[in-house]
C-alpha cells in the first residue's frame, strides 16, 4: 500500500516588538488553522519581556518556535525569519491581526496553482472601532487578481498585515530591504519594495479577495497624520531606488503613484473647499530625496545597510 504524500509544510511568521500580552490573540488565531502541516515562527525585538512571557503558554505547542533577537527593524527581523524558518511559502501577518482557519490554505492554494508567484496578499478588514474618532488601515479588493508586470502594480496595493511570499524565489532577488520596514531608516513600505522588485525581477504576484485578516490597529486622527507622514516618506524612498537604478519600466508606477496618491488628494480637497491634506507631498518628496542620496545595490534594489560596504561597491 503506498502512502498519500504528506502536505508541504507552510510557515506562518509574525514579526512583533514590544506588544506584550496582545499578540496572544493573534498566535491563537494562527494555531486554529486548519492546514495539516504548518508552522508558526514569533521573531522578537522587543526590549522587555512581556511578549516572551506571553508566548510561553503555548510553549506545548511543537508547531510554534519563538526567535529573541536583539536586531532593530522589520527588514531585519523578514530576513532572519528566511533562516529561521522552514516551508518554501511564509504567510506573514502583523502582531494586531487576527487571522481565519482558511487563511494558511488559502495562501498554500495560491502558491501551488501558481509558479511565478513570488509574493501574495490577502485582503485586511477593520476590527470594529469608533469611526467618527479614528480609523484601521485597511486593504479590501472585490476580486482575485494575478499581476504579472511591472505596470499592472499600479492597480495592486496589498499591504503587509496580510501577505505572503515564497522563499525561494524572494532569497534570489536578496531578500528583504534592511531599511525599509517600523524600526528602520525608512520605517515603512517593506510590503510595496517586495512586490515591485519582484516583478522587476520576473515573478508575478498575485492579490485575494478569498481570504481576510482583521485588524486590530486603530489610529486617532492625529496619529493617522504621523502614519500618513511615515508611510509616504519610506514609499518615496523605496520607490527612488528602480529610477536610480535605470529601471525605466517602474517609471508609469511611480508617475502613477505620484499623481493619484500624492498629489490629487490635496488638490480634491481644494477643489471641495476643504483643508487640504499637505502631509503627503512634503513627506514623498523628503523620502524620495533620502532614498536617493542612500547608495543602492543595483542587483538587488536594495539600500545598503553596512556603511564599510559602501567603499567596495559600484555604486550608481
Amino acid at each position: 500500500m503506498v502512502s498519500e504524500p504528506k502536505t508541504p509544510l507552510i510557515s506562518a511568521l509574525i514579526c512583533t516588538r514590544n506588544r506584550g500580552p496582545s499578540l496572544s490573540d493573534t498566535v491563537s488565531s494562527i494555531l486554529k488553522n486548519t492546514h495539516p502541516n504548518f508552522e508558526l515562527v514569533i521573531i522578537d525585538q522587543s526590549t522587555n519581556d512581556e511578549t516572551e512571557n506571553a508566548v510561553r503558554v503555548y510553549a506545548s505547542d511543537e508547531r510554534l518556535r519563538y526567535v529573541r533577537t536583539a536586531t532593530i527593524g522589520k527588514g531585519r527581523a523578514l530576513n532572519l525569519a528566511l533562516a529561521e524558518t522552514k516551508g518554501d511559502v511564509i504567510a506573514i501577518t502583523d502582531d494586531d491581526c487576527v487571522a481565519p482557519p482558511n487563511w494558511l490554505e488559502a495562501f498554500a492554494r495560491i502558491f501551488a496553482d501558481h509558479p511565478k508567484v513570488a509574493v501574495a496578499f490577502c485582503n485586511v478588514t477593520a476590527a470594529p472601532h469608533d469611526c467618527t474618532k479614528g480609523f484601521v488601515p485597511v486593504y479590501v479588493r472585490e476580486d482575485d487578481a494575478l499581476i504579472t508586470e511591472i505596470r499592472e502594480k499600479r492597480h495592486a496595493r496589498g499591504i503587509g498585515a496580510g501577505h505572503a511570499i515564497r522563499r525561494g524565489s524572494v532569497e534570489k532577488i536578496g531578500g528583504f530591504d534592511n531599511l525599509l520596514g517600523p524600526g528602520s531608516k525608512f520605517p515603512s513600505s517593506e510590503d510595496f519594495d517586495i512586490a515591485v522588485r519582484a516583478l522587476l525581477a520576473g515573478y508575478h504576484v498575485y492579490e485575494t479577495c478569498s481570504v481576510a485578516v482583521e485588524h486590530f490597529g486603530y489610529r486617532n486622527w492625529e496619529q493617522g497624520r504621523e502614519l500618513t507622514r511615515r508611510d509616504f516618506n519610506s514609499m518615496g524612498a523605496a520607490y527612488s531606488k528602480p529610477i536610480k537604478c535605470g529601471r525605466w519600466e517602474f517609471l508609469p508606477v511611480f508617475i502613477h503613484e505620484f499623481s493619484r496618491h500624492v498629489l490629487w488628494p490635496p488638490i480634491w480637497d481644494a477643489l471641495r473647499l476643504r483643508k487640504p491634506r499637505i502631509t503627503r507631498v512634503p513627506a514623498f518628496v523628503k523620502g524620495f530625496v533620502d532614498g536617493w542620496r542612500t547608495p543602492v545595490d543595483r542587483t538587488t534594489l536594495k539600500f545598503f545597510d553596512n556603511p564599510a560596504a559602501w567603499k567596495i561597491k559600484d555604486l550608481p
